[in-house]
């Protein structure tokens, strides 16, 4: 046996580090014969980016490809003004130029460069279904014998292939976020749909026990029409809490909204934030007594909402830092919410029901508030972006027969 003085006396040091990095390289090589073995390409119109469109569309394509790249070889794919490659951690994005977008609609662009990236895969993910780019993807990804998968989160245009060619009996699956996404997609995707719902990034929203709870009811997202914010200051102005404050935090995408709510906000102790970072949108989920989603099928103006949430980033990440939910019943976010014990669902368009909601959530004695709390942590679990992930892979290489419109069994 090797003892320290031994080694030191006998010059078998200058050996030990060699053994310890032939050892790591064997576990290198153990670790690489269990990771699977495929290249996954994601593609999607828009991305997640100031300079593109920022929205849950976006930005589910960029962190499941952001945490996909952690376990296999993966590509993003979008479109941009210029030919740009860059690696962000384990992901490559590649950034293909656009010739225009069809009709002027940004969520719509013509490209064909990016084909390259597509038949170098072997999975092809592909995120929006109604624009040109897609469908070449599907096309070309199906004709060179990739596997192709599509996942919808609305938008597009109507400069498409499908509505001339089969495209749709190209996709191997289609991958829906939620229930109600599958109820959205064209009825012969429906029939091969898969459930995979969430994900949430856990290693990043979680609570901070130094933080105490403030007097604050809080709201996130885009400042949109759908987004029913309206009906959330009406609420507030019912709940007649003065001691309580409004955050509205998020972007400016209508002057025309923002100006209305800005009115119904007047007089009352509301605070609109429009640039917070990453370290200030975390603290704001962490202190806030709730957080609201007060998004409507139908808006005040009376049009239909033309982007419905598939599935609402805002709940999943105030439920993951310990803060119950409000939601309404509208599209898919009441599957995300376990009503009387994460937080409360109620009807949309109605200043009335959230104001009963925040009502109800404000007063919980404080022992059954930390309940709420504790169980919001639990029910976000499995909707974390690793489990969410595998079976993703698991689809892709079909190591599970999936319940079309069921959830993979955990």
């Amino acid at each position: 046996m090797l003892t320290p003085s031994a080694i030191k006396s006998s010059g078998t040091a200058r050996v030990v580090p060699e053994l310890f990095i032939a050892k790591s390289a064997l576990v290198e090589v153990v670790l690489a014969i269990h990771k699977p073995s495929m290249k996954v390409v994601h593609v999607t119109p828009t991305y997640f980016d100031e300079a593109s469109i920022v929205g849950g569309g976006e930005r589910y394509p960029t962190e499941l490809a952001t945490q996909m790249a952690k376990v296999v070889e993966t590509t993003l794919v979008s479109f941009s003004s210029e030919r740009r490659s860059h690696r962000q951690g384990n992901l490559t994005i590649d950034y293909y130029p656009v010739h225009k977008f069809l009709r002027g609609i940004r969520g719509n662009p013509l490209a064909f460069r990016y084909l390259m990236s597509v038949l170098k895969a072997d999975i092809v993910h592909i995120h929006c279904l109604y624009t040109l780019v897609s469908d070449m993807a599907c096309l070309a990804g199906y004709g060179t014998g990739k596997r192709v998968f599509i996942t919808d989160h609305g938008g597009g245009g109507d400069v498409v292939l499908n509505s001339k060619l089969p495209v749709f009996s190209c996709y191997r699956n289609a991958i829906a976020q939620s229930e109600f996404a599958i109820t959205e997609l064209p009825e012969s995707l429906q029939k091969k749909a898969v459930l995979i719902k969430g994900g949430i990034n856990r290693d990043r929203f979680y609570p901070d026990p130094a933080l105490p709870k403030e007097n604050k009811i809080l709201y996130v997202g885009r400042l949109l029409p759908h987004k029913g914010v309206n009906y959330l200051i009406e609420g507030f102005r019912l709940l007649n809490r003065p001691d309580y404050k409004l955050v509205i935090l998020g972007k400016t995408y209508s002057d025309r909204f923002y100006s209305d709510i800005q009115a119904l906000a007047e007089g009352l102790p509301v605070e609109f934030v429009h640039d917070a970072d990453d370290r200030r949108l975390l603290h704001e989920y962490r202190t806030a007594k709730v957080t609201v989603l007060p998004s409507v099928l139908t808006t005040c103006y009376g049009e239909e909402a033309t982007a419905p949430e598939l599935m609402g980033f805002t709940l999943l990440e105030s439920q993951a830092c310990g803060t119950p939910v409000i939601c309404t019943d509208a599209a898919a976010m009441h599957e995300f919410v376990e009503h009387g014990h994460t937080g409360m669902i109620v009807a949309q368009n109605s200043g009335a029901a959230i104001a009963s909601a925040l009502k109800h959530i404000i007063d919980l004695p404080p022992a059954v508030y930390a309940q709420w709390q504790a169980r919001c942590q639990e029910w976000v679990k499995p909707l974390s972006w690793p489990n969410v992930v595998q079976q993703h892979l698991d689809l892709y290489q079909e190591k599970y027969n999936f319940q079309l419109g069921k959830q993979k069994p955990k």
